[in-house]
């Protein structure tokens, strides 16, 4: 499923810089604003004026997605409101169990629960992610919405990704342009996406390499949401393009003078859901999040649009990315991680994983064991999609992790 956007996710500078000693760069102050700025009801609104939206195609498929005049929309905001009551509508009607994964029924009780008064009733998604979701889209199409599914295509080894393969996911694609506007894809402007999600993703880049020489200066939840943007732009991609510039400048200037704060050197593995105050809660244990296990790859464009993003699915997957969520893909991630941690200098791999998700259980085993063998300390931290607190569960074994690193 796509999933990498909150169009308007809870922010809150005062509260993210509370305790901190140095000045926050005024354009992560602009990040934190324009975050606010880009909400679901404008897209409402959108679609009122006769706008086409989707839930979904906010990941690989982006480019697409745009260049047939789409607007799409994060699955994740079907549980940024309300979450724990649309959770209960998926426990007590669809009779999903209690222990299930809070992602899959906040979306499927969202739906149910507005499915009389929506206007966005189109859902894309990518048929090789996770099979819970699979079954909720099928119960979503019994309620009443258009749901159209990228069929799945893995490719996890090299001699996988042949010229048929290419072909089939290219094809996919052009059934997507048709679905969404009834006619081939218009290459010229899918060319022009893909070149400027290019030129938005090597800003970003550089923003995290800057990023990594004085990490206290973008907190946490601030990379979270440069990362989101790079999916949304925050309905505006030239002033995202813009803000990306002024952050690099904002970095440039700020590591030449040394930052006297202490941290602990950390990798993300995964996300964190739910409420962003987990991410300062990491920093405020003195770790510092300085690697992020997030894509860094360019879409090709010497290639047929169509092509180069088939191109960049089945390289991703070839990294343990946008496939199945365990087995294949993971043995493949965590190399990626380890390669990061030795890039960054880090000391410990936090994991964020979702609670009761069957998939999420899994991988932290198998990535705790190679980690342990690499002697890389690992930890996973199970958290829901509600915009809760942290436990003082969550609180306690953060702290516990940092606090063990700095006597080793």
């Amino acid at each position: 499923m796509s999933n990498t956007q909150l169009l308007n996710p809870l922010t809150d500078a005062e509260t993210i810089w509370q305790n901190y000693q140095r000045k926050p760069l005024p354009s992560i102050l602009k990040l934190l604003s324009l975050s606010t700025t880009y909400t679901f009801r404008d897209v409402e609104q959108a679609v009122a004026e006769g706008k086409t939206a989707i839930w979904g195609g906010t990941s690989w498929e982006l480019p697409l997605i745009l260049a047939c005049d789409t607007i799409p929309i994060s699955i994740m905001e079907l549980w940024r409101d309300d979450s724990h009551k649309t959770e209960a509508i998926a426990e007590g009607y669809f009779q999903i169990p209690n222990e299930q994964c809070s992602m899959i029924k906040t979306i499927i009780g969202s739906l149910h629960g507005r499915k009389d008064t929506e206007k966005i009733k189109r859902i894309l998604a990518f048929n090789a992610v996770c099979e819970p979701i699979s079954i909720v889209l099928e119960l979503a199409r019994q309620e009443g919405y258009d749901v159209h599914l990228i069929e799945a295509v893995s490719t996890f080894k090299d001699r996988d990704k042949t010229p048929e393969v290419v072909k089939f996911v290219t094809n996919e694609l052009q059934k997507v342009a048709l679905w969404l506007t009834g006619k081939p894809v218009d290459e010229a402007r899918l060319s022009y996406e893909i070149h400027r999600k290019n030129e938005i993703s090597a800003k970003l880049q550089r923003v995290l390499a800057l990023r990594t020489k004085t990490p206290l200066d973008v907190p946490g939840h601030a990379v979270l949401l440069l990362m989101l943007g790079s999916f949304s732009y925050y309905g505006d991609a030239e002033k995202f393009s813009n803000l990306l510039d002024e952050i690099i400048v904002d970095l440039e200037e700020a590591i030449k003078i040394p930052d006297p704060r202490p941290y602990i050197p950390l990798v993300l593995a995964g996300f964190f859901l739910g409420d962003y105050t987990l991410y300062r809660a990491v920093e405020s244990a003195h770790g510092a999040i300085v690697g992020w296990e997030f894509g860094t790859r360019d879409y090709r464009e010497d290639v047929p649009p169509l092509e180069s993003i088939a191109h960049f699915l089945l390289d991703s997957q070839l990294a343990g990315q946008y496939g199945e969520m365990v087995g294949a893909a993971v043995q493949l991630r965590k190399f990626d991680i380890a390669r990061i941690v030795e890039e960054t200098g880090a000391r410990g791999i936090l994991s964020g994983n979702v609670t009761g998700c069957p998939y999420g259980s899994i991988v932290p085993q198998l990535e705790r064991l190679y980690f342990k063998k690499l002697g890389i300390p690992y930890i996973s931290l199970e958290t829901s999609v509600h915009q809760d607190p942290p436990t003082e569960e969550q609180l306690t074994r953060i702290k516990a992790f940092v606090e063990m690193l700095t006597q080793s």
